[in-house]
């Protein structure tokens, strides 16, 4: 099984990633990545322990990619699923148990992926087995670039094929948005909004490794650069580095296409497998390890002023531990309720996933809102750096400003440099943002929750309530 060493030596394959107007040479030690990278080699790492729940005893093989078709191996999928996130505090959205959900459910149906015209793409099973014995990290691309379609000069070109032939398919253009693809191992591709008539070029499902030949990933600005992990702990350590991908006449082997011109088969590879469950089962989740480590941070911010008495406090901290516990419960209703579909995988509820999906884009940036209002300047009124507590004259004066015998200078500072990171920082607006469109816009996946909900069930209690009374029952009366 993978270790973590083996993991950052991966990076080392000559992948094209740019930031700040220069090529990274080596990924894992770059300042801008290396700090990702470290944590997912801890967890590489962390799955080879006794203790842990990510591998599969019987296999050895992380259960992120497990197809789960029995209760026992969907309990034992959602046990590695968290364990993964509260690693990581649910702040690395696109992990390798992200996508790893989507392979599974499309290898559970490989029928679907089966076109006549062209017999070699559709191995969807064979690419399963091959990442899933790697224990690959793949993230995904599957939103086209933002343009006016107004404009005729726009040169905005969503990734699509342009040639074919025996080796594979050849593809050209650009997609947003590869969160976490500098430092994964490759690139699933695919275009999840529904395509029009006319667009068949680019209704493509595919995946790449990051060092392919034409393929480049532009990354946004890093977050973990901006100081030391004492001074931004969340951005050093959880840094994923969205970034933009553009491909210049890349080859695609047809061992790699799973769809290509089959506008229909886009959304059929998620809404009729389980992929699209299996995938985002992750990321509620990962919302709720995210959103208890908030609290958490409220809680303790509240002692550490000695507020937490105070009921205004307290009741500050249970507005955003009722949001934690509102996600928490969606992931066990999803769980308790999950269904077996028409192959025979275990398919957590969709009702419940869904509500949570729909809520994710409202309850992640009011709990910050919360947590800000609860710490007020207190996040605001530190020190610059580390290098102020090293200062013994600085250090003499900040006792006045915030020491303690009780909470010591290290320890307050230190707190509220962690709260102001999750809260107030460039890493902390991203995630705010970052959750809002997280599987998409909110109306979009607002319409996923209102295709789970049984309405039938609502309305036959409304009918037959309407059914109990009528004119003459109010003549009688």
């Amino acid at each position: 099984m993978r270790t973590g060493q083996e993991y950052l030596d991966a990076l080392s394959d000559g992948r094209d990633i740019r930031v700040d107007g220069r090529r990274v040479e080596n990924v894992a030690v770059d300042p801008a990545f290396t700090g990702v990278a470290q944590t997912t080699a801890a967890l590489y790492d962390q799955a080879l322990r006794s203790e842990s729940r990510l591998l599969d005893p019987e296999t050895g093989r992380h259960l992120i990619y497990a197809i789960p078709r029995t209760s026992e191996a969907s309990d034992a999928r959602r046990a590695a699923l968290e364990e993964w996130s509260e690693a990581t505090h649910g702040f690395i959205g696109r992990g390798a148990d992200h996508v790893s959900g989507l392979l599974a459910g499309f290898a559970s149906k490989p029928e679907l992926f089966h076109d006549t015209e062209r017999p070699h793409s559709g191995k969807v099973v064979e690419f399963h087995e091959y990442a899933a014995s790697r224990s690959l990290w793949i993230t995904n691309a599957i939103v086209p670039p933002q343009a006016n379609p107004a404009d005729p000069t726009s040169h905005v070109r969503p990734v699509e094929v342009v040639d074919e032939g025996p080796e594979g398919i050849v593809v050209d253009g650009a997609q947003m948005l590869a969160s976490g693809g500098a430092v994964a191992d490759e690139l699933f591709v695919t275009c999840v909004r529904p395509l029009a008539p006319g667009e068949e070029r680019r209704a493509l499902s595919f995946v790449v490794p990051l060092n392919a030949p034409g393929l480049r990933l532009i990354s946004r600005r890093p977050y973990a650069t901006l100081g030391s992990p004492f001074d931004y702990p969340l951005a050093a350590r959880f840094d994923e580095s969205d970034a933009m991908v553009t491909f210049d006449q890349v080859v695609i082997p047809w061992e790699r296409v799973f769809l290509v011109g089959d506008r229909a088969g886009l959304q059929a590879q998620f809404f009729d497998t389980a992929a699209h469950q299996l995938g985002n089962i992750q990321a509620i989740i990962r919302l709720s390890a995210k959103l208890r480590f908030i609290t958490g941070l409220a809680s303790l911010a509240a002692k550490a002023n000695g507020r937490e008495k105070s009921e205004s406090v307290r009741n500050a901290v249970a507005d955003i531990s009722m949001i934690a516990t509102t996600i928490e419960a969606f992931v066990e209703s999803a769980y308790a309720r999950a269904k077996v579909d028409d192959v025979g995988v275990v398919r957590p509820d969709g009702q419940f996933l869904y509500a949570a999906l729909g809520m994710q884009t409202d309850v992640y940036p009011r709990a910050i809102k919360l947590l800000g209002e609860l710490v007020g300047g207190g996040v605001i009124q530190l020190p610059a750096s580390v290098a102020d507590l090293r200062d013994p004259t600085e250090r003499a004066s900040m006792q006045r400003l915030m020491g303690s015998g009780e909470n010591g200078l290290d320890e307050r500072v230190k707190l509220f440099k962690l709260v102001w990171d999750a809260v107030g920082t460039e890493f902390a607006g991203r995630h705010v943002q970052y959750e809002r469109f997280y599987s998409g816009s909110p109306a979009v996946v607002k319409n996923y929750a209102h295709r789970n909900y049984p309405f039938a069930r609502a309305e036959s209690d409304v009918r037959d309530f309407l059914a109990g009374y009528d004119l003459e029952d109010e003549a009688r009366d």
